[in-house]
């Protein structure tokens, strides 16, 4: 039973880290650089996250400035 428990609580555990990082780019009313984390650019052929190839900021609570690198 205990082995069950452990089992439940670290997947219980997983799964709110997983929502928890879903609604941190839910933002209603206000822009939010976490929002172009799941956004991911062809790079030489290569799937890459915008944040690893450009500088993201947030001006304004409404817009979202991307400058590549």
């Amino acid at each position: 039973m205990q082995n069950v428990l452990k089992d439940v609580d670290a997947r219980m555990n997983a799964a709110l880290e997983a929502l928890s990082r879903e609604f941190a780019t839910v933002r209603t009313g206000r822009a939010s650089a976490g929002l172009l984390d799941v956004v991911r650019v062809d790079y030489y052929g290569t799937p890459t996250p915008i944040n690893q190839m450009s500088s993201v900021s947030t001006p304004d609570a409404r817009t979202l400035a991307i400058q590549p690198w």
